[in-house]
């Protein structure tokens, strides 16, 4: 499972991203709906499920530190504004 998300909006540099992440695995999105990027990275099966689990509304701007997406999955979320 993919950890790290970076949402790309156009907003972050290849070398923010190393900085933040290293070397580690990222996956890239252009979700803007918690639903629809919890079916994305398959820690829910529909956007429906995601929306019953809470998980629903715009992803939080800037750096989201250990987003609890289940009780199994934790993610950290990048969502640049600048």
């Amino acid at each position: 499972m993919i950890d790290n998300v970076v949402v790309s909006n156009g907003n972050c540099q290849e070398r923010d991203i190393e900085l933040l992440f290293g070397d580690e695995d990222v996956h890239f999105t252009e979700a803007t709906c918690l639903s629809v990027l919890m079916k994305e990275l398959g820690v829910f099966s529909s956007t429906s499920e995601a929306r019953r689990a809470g998980r629903f509304g715009p992803i939080p701007d800037g750096f989201t530190f250990e987003f609890k997406a289940s009780k199994k999955v934790r993610l950290w979320i990048w969502n640049p504004t600048e």
